[in-house]
């Protein structure tokens, strides 16, 4: 067990130290800004509850009772109020392995039910699908921004899942007399679907195939930076860092998925929606409803 560092105030140089702690563990830039801004809302709490007199190390019992004003005094979605517990629960193991705290503070938090969110998925509305879209076409890395847009397209417009984006092939885009479709591979030898393709998201396939970079021995159509496939986390890391530069909350890979299903469901009939998102049945759809 670590020796207990001289206790400083909670203070930003505290705050600091654990951004600097989270760097090193190569968090993603999201999660870092993330899980900082939790804590020190956390800060800001106890600040108020406490009339300024701040403990110089939150003890187990200024956790619990954040914890309960998370659930109790606000409205926040139980995804979101996870990731500030989840944010806690690393800053509190932070305390301890730095040698601020003998023991861990916040080991002791429990995430809450998360029923609702899995009962009803986070489905972005229109507003919020154009501000995800000027955060990717403004976003900073302006070499990866046709691909990056051709991703978020591909889940919004086609609902593809996160691993179907990763493993996608520039053999599984196939020309029609009409535009283009998707061939996607299932889980299952020989079976696929076919996946048809609107103009806007047509042409963003055909914007990144134009800056692709030429990898022989690469065949997946999407690659990082250095010329590898890129892996199912990466996507789901640069959607969370788009939504997070959006200002939009609890929104991930899967949301972008959802928002398409529950569009195709206000148009289709429930068959031919499970049929282009690869449900085995319709019932799996009733959570979109």
């Amino acid at each position: 067990m670590p020796r207990a560092r001289p206790t400083p105030v909670l203070a930003p140089t505290l705050i600091q130290e654990f951004e600097g702690h989270l760097q090193r563990v190569e968090l993603a830039p999201a999660t870092i800004r993330n899980y900082s801004a939790d804590v020190r809302g956390f800060v800001r709490f106890l600040r108020e509850r406490l009339n300024g007199h701040l403990p110089a190390i939150p003890t187990k019992e200024n956790f619990s009772t954040y914890r309960e004003h998370l659930i109790q005094a606000t409205a926040q979605s139980p995804a979101t109020i996870n990731r500030r517990l989840q944010a806690l629960r690393v800053f509190g193991r932070f305390l301890q392995e730095k040698g601020f705290s003998k023991t861990n503070p916040a080991q002791h938090l429990q995430l809450i039910a998360n029923g609702y969110e899995e009962s009803v998925p986070r489905v972005l509305d229109e507003d919020e699908i154009a501000q995800l879209i000027v955060a990717v076409r403004a976003g900073a890395r302006r070499s990866l921004m046709r691909r990056d847009y051709a991703i978020i397209e591909l889940m919004l417009q086609a609902g593809l899942r996160v691993n179907e984006v990763a493993l996608l092939t520039k053999q599984d885009i196939v020309a029609t007399s009409d535009g283009m479709r998707l061939v996607i591979q299932g889980s299952a030898e020989h079976h696929f679907r076919q996946v048809p393709l609107n103009e806007t998201l047509a042409r963003a396939l055909r914007d990144y195939l134009q800056v692709r970079p030429n990898l022989p021995d690469v065949n997946t159509l999407f690659v990082s930076q250095q010329g590898k496939p890129l892996a199912t986390r990466s996507i789901q890391r640069l959607v969370e860092e788009y939504a997070n530069a959006a200002q939009l909350e609890d929104v991930s890979a899967y949301s972008l998925r959802h928002t398409c299903a529950k569009k195709l469901l206000d148009e289709n009939s429930p068959e031919a929606v499970a049929k282009w998102l690869g449900h085995k049945s319709v019932e799996s759809l009733n959570k979109y409803k």
